[in-house]
């Protein structure tokens, strides 16, 4: 099985404003942004730490071991349900409802990957999304061995071949890695690889933005969430279509597969989705051109 994967999250107002000396009037949208300021003003990007960095979504593809999709989802519906309901009874986002969303959510991803041990896809997974997940496991004392044991025959780990080994993608094809060098080329972004290869790349918002929409207002939370949610999707559906074309490249995917899947893939994404007809087009004119080549 492999698992593609993408989160998304917002500044910890709560650990910003027990760090830094905040007034105390200001909302959250406004610590968040005192805090890009200060940091901007540090170290030239607004860019804050990982460990100020609240989950708030987490998105898959799942596909079977040769790239075969299955589907395409979140982690954590039950936690996202329950922290909705509870949202409404209350007059603010309390730090207790948000942990408790957040330690949810984590619960179900870490849950699902101890059991499944999947392959990994990820673009900058290994530079920020794994190093959230996991730090973001401590806050809650969550157990995430399966990302950090070294030896385990049951799934073939060795010291040498196991997720934290950076130059192998037998656990985990970070695809910022594979396709910049390993550090050797900087600059690299998922939306413009995307758009050189010929996919959908960003349309809708970006991940600078996903903190204004979760923050706009508790009124206005579940269609705030429910957008940001289907971003983190249509991120995972363009890691995993960038993952195929990788897979193309490195000659371990023929063309007519290649067809086949996207074929697939058109049938099995969610018509409800707002990426859908955007997806679904491209992946259209993707089909025509494979076509005339195959």
């Amino acid at each position: 099985m492999i698992c593609v994967f993408d989160i998304e999250t917002i500044p910890d107002t709560h650990l910003l404003r027990a760090k830094f000396d905040f007034e105390k009037n200001l909302s959250e949208k406004e610590v968040c942004e005192h805090a890009f300021k200060e940091q901007k003003e540090k170290s030239g990007s607004e860019f804050l730490p990982i460990p100020f960095h609240r989950v708030i979504s987490i998105s898959s593809v799942m596909s079977d071991e040769f790239g075969r999709f299955i589907k395409v989802g979140n982690f954590g519906r039950k936690a996202k349900e329950e922290f909705l309901q509870e949202v409404k009874n209350a007059d603010s986002l309390s730090l207790e409802l948000l942990d408790s969303y957040e330690c949810g959510l984590l619960r179900d991803f870490w849950e699902f990957f101890n059991k499944k041990q999947p392959k990994l896809v990820s673009f900058n997974g290994r530079g920020f999304d794994m190093i959230a997940l996991s730090l973001r496991a401590m806050r809650y004392n969550i157990d995430a061995s399966g990302f950090f044991e070294q030896i385990n025959p049951q799934f073939n780990k060795t010291k040498w071949e196991n997720y934290r080994q950076r130059y192998s993608e037998q656990f985990h094809t970070d695809l910022l890695d594979s396709l910049g060098g390993f550090g050797a080329v900087r600059g690299l972004n998922l939306d413009t690889l995307c758009q050189m290869s010929g996919l959908v790349g960003k349309y809708d918002m970006d991940g600078a933005q996903v903190y204004e929409c979760f923050f706009e207002s508790k009124e206005n939370l579940q269609n705030g969430l429910e957008r940001i949610e289907s971003y983190c999707q249509s991120d995972v559906i363009n890691t995993y279509w960038l993952y195929l074309k990788y897979l193309i490249t490195k000659g371990e995917l023929l063309l007519p597969d290649y067809a086949e899947i996207l074929s697939d893939l058109a049938q099995k994404l969610p018509k409800e989705q707002e990426y859908y007809e955007v997806f679904n087009k491209q992946i259209q004119k993707e089909l025509e051109k494979l076509a005339k080549e195959i």
